[in-house]
């Protein structure tokens, strides 16, 4: 393979009254005559948006990364802060994704960034493209070094972040460097959905001189546009566009006879359905001890003008006696169908999930409170209903589901005679279960307490009754969750938040799950 060379000198300034030398400068070597096979997918360098931002976790602690402007010829600057809200620098890059240069405006020690991990972005990327170059500066270590790179897209493939699933260009760099003793390996994965590396790994005992291990992974991103719809009435016909900056839909429609003309926000409001069932009528099916305290204390976080601000009246909470299975299933079928498609609904059920038999595990249900102990088949609420709902009742555009069922092991008599028999019962994970209810159209986001095969627990020493999941929860959207501090609790950061938490508190004996392609910038509050 032939190799050109092409060096570009990059100053980079203090906005202090001193300069200091850049941390990283690229000699960049381009591989020429390289083209995708026919029919190979090709992603081109992204379109920026004013207002974008992304929350990434890494080594150095929390970065905020925002776009605040955008070029007529589509270069672009990122503004930068970290978990305190201090602004640490500004980058600048041309259309192409390349760094010009940084403003570096916080103090050395505070805006220390090792590696940037953009020079990992060499547009078009494609399976098996291939480049070179060499990078100079201080290392994540601490010492300065001239690195020899060597890069390649080695495929295409679903990347698990802090923030969801994406479908990334997985990047392999090998490097070396005269003061080092092997060369060592990092990868990188891109996701051009949200234009960034959501995922950076070093494949080696390289670490920080803090002892850190180097990593980069994504919790969060906030496009551009807004969730909202704007409704113009005017004298004219009516029409539907986006605007210049590519942001919320403008719907515009003939003014009514009497009607003032004007823009109107039509933000769409938050419906909720809440179950929690502890005491089941059936006295044979083990009884809870907090799932009815959870499913009350959401509600009262939902309606209270402090959380998520929801009018009583859009939402229907069903405690023990209450949550029957034809109630939930009114509730789901008929209830949930007055939401709009710019609302947002929330699902939530604390109560016991279980499979229908160890004979067949494939047939999955929620235990509503009149479940039978020998007859959970014809008793139980099938989780095939809860797709129905979503697929043909449920118009909103936005769903969350959040389920904290303890569910493993199986639940009725067909498991215990199981169980005394000493059949090995195995069991179709619930969670995986639950997620694949995610692939029915973007928007919908699968939150559950637990991974497969674990069971979701309830102790008086997570607020005085609670399951370690609802109590966390609940936690984060109070408040503990809001790490760029501006009032709101996103999904972008509640998931984290609650990943952490929740294995922190069980020893790792409970991890909950989420999966869907929904708005990281949505939150369950107003």
């Amino acid at each position: 393979m032939r190799i050109s060379i092409k060096i570009l000198h990059r100053k980079t300034i203090m906005i202090f009254s001193v300069l200091l030398a850049p941390l990283f400068v690229c000699h960049s070597i381009q591989a020429k005559n390289q083209a995708p096979q026919s029919g190979e997918p090709v992603v081109n360098a992204p379109q920026m948006l004013i207002g974008e931002q992304w929350v990434v976790k890494s080594h150095r602690g929390l970065r905020y990364h925002k776009v605040i402007e955008v070029k007529p010829d589509g270069k672009f600057v990122v503004e930068v802060k970290n978990e305190e809200g201090e602004v640490l620098w500004h980058r600048h890059y041309d259309i192409g994704y390349h760094i010009l240069g940084t403003d570096f405006i916080a103090s050395r020690d505070k805006s220390r960034m090792g590696a940037p991990w953009e020079r990992a972005l060499n547009f078009p990327l494609f399976i098996g493209k291939k480049w070179q170059n060499e990078t100079e500066g201080e290392g994540a270590d601490g010492i300065f070094r001239i690195f020899i790179n060597t890069w390649e897209v080695e495929k295409i493939e679903t990347v698990d972040t802090l923030a969801g699933a994406f479908l990334t260009y997985k990047i392999h760099r090998n490097f070396s460097a005269s003061n080092m003793r092997q060369s060592r390996d990092q990868y990188y994965w891109y996701a051009p959905d949200v234009k960034f590396v959501v995922k950076l790994v070093h494949n080696s005992n390289f670490r920080t001189k803090e002892g850190y291990p180097i990593h980069n992974d994504l919790i969060s991103y906030q496009p551009a546009t807004a969730a909202n719809k704007i409704l113009t009435v005017e004298s004219q016909s009516a029409s539907v566009q986006k605007n210049v900056a590519g942001n919320a839909t403008i719907e515009t429609r003939q003014a009514n006879k009497g009607e003032q003309t004007g823009k109107y926000n039509v933000a769409g409001t938050g419906w909720a359905v809440i179950v929690g069932i502890s005491k089941y009528k059936d006295t044979r099916v083990q009884q809870l001890r907090y799932a009815s305290a959870d499913a009350q204390s959401f509600y009262d976080w939902l309606v209270s003008p402090q959380g998520g601000k929801y009018a009583p009246s859009r939402i229907t909470l069903l405690i023990d006696a209450n949550a029957t299975g034809s109630n939930i299933r009114k509730s789901l079928f008929e209830w949930l169908n007055q939401a709009l498609a710019e609302d947002t609904v929330t699902i939530y059920f604390a109560g016991h999930g279980s499979p229908q038999s160890p004979d067949h595990p494939e047939n999955l249900f929620l235990l509503p409170y009149d479940t039978l102990y020998d007859s959970v088949p014809s008793s139980g609420f099938p989780m095939w209903d809860i797709e129905t709902a979503l697929r043909r009742f449920i118009k909103a555009k936005n769903v969350i589901v959040i389920t904290d069922a303890c569910h493993a092991g199986g639940v009725g008599q067909s498991f215990d005679v199981a169980r005394r028999a000493g059949r090995g019962v195995t069991v179709v994970p619930m969670s995986s279960t639950l997620q694949t209810l995610s692939k029915i159209s973007d928007g919908i986001c699968i939150l559950s307490a637990s991974d497969d095969s674990q069971f979701s627990q309830e102790g008086a020493q997570w607020g005085g009754g609670h399951g370690v999941f609802t109590f966390h929860l609940l936690e984060g959207l109070k408040g503990k969750a809001d790490y760029n501090t501006d009032g709101r609790v996103t999904l972008g950061e509640l998931i984290p938040f609650l990943s952490e938490q929740v294995r922190r508190e069980t020893k790792n004996t409970q991890s909950p799950t989420v999966a869907g392609r929904f708005n990281p910038a949505l939150s369950i509050g107003k």
